[in-house]
């Protein structure tokens, strides 16, 4: 019976033993892993992707881009969201997910030659652009009223919603005008 009882306190002793040292451990391990291996997230909007990816790289966190926006009011190439948010505690290593910005969208210029205002206004309104100023030249070859050639010119590739102006003819310049009929004809050509 003696030795069953000391076979039975021998093994109560290992389990104890084997039970403090599994939590002494894992407390110890939590400590030596778990400390010095968390980095706060740095704030990386509004930063250059390119900058942002050293300035992770630095910190031992990876980068990706998930998604590209066009924005008018971002550079392209810049950062507009991040996922985590910065500030906060994270591990090395862990990846960054940011939105990228496209800069603004861009469209092309349509061809406004010999159209007259409204019907250039109606298409610069389809291709998201907006009608700037109107300035007036006499020409030979466009009649009156109708646009001689826009600035920036066609199939330029330009920032949606941006204005474009256009010249607009005031017809054939007649050899009988005189310099004050020609002033007084584009004053009221402005208004």
């Amino acid at each position: 019976m003696t030795n069953l009882k000391a076979f039975g306190i021998s093994i109560g002793i290992l389990f104890l033993i084997f039970f403090i040292c599994f939590i002494g451990i894992n407390i110890v391990m939590k400590i030596i892993v778990g400390h010095g291996n968390e980095v706060i997230v740095p704030e990386l909007v509004d930063m250059d992707f390119n900058v942002a990816v050293k300035t992770c790289k630095g910190l031992k966190l990876y980068i990706e881009q998930k998604d590209f926006i066009h924005s008018d009011e971002i550079e392209k190439g810049r950062i507009i969201s991040q996922e985590p948010h910065p500030n906060i505690k994270t591990k090395k290593f862990r990846t960054i997910k940011v939105t990228v910005s496209e800069g603004p969208e861009m469209v092309r210029i349509p061809y406004l030659d010999n159209l007259n205002v409204p019907e250039a206004k109606l298409k610069l309104e389809n291709a998201g652009l907006l009608l700037g100023e109107k300035k007036y030249r006499y020409s030979d070859v466009v009649e009156k009223d109708r646009i001689i050639y826009s600035q920036p010119m066609a199939d330029a590739l330009i920032a949606r919603k941006s204005n474009v102006d256009v010249v607009i003819s005031l017809g054939k310049l007649n050899s009988k005008t005189t310099k004050t009929d020609k002033w007084k004809n584009l004053l009221d050509e402005d208004d």
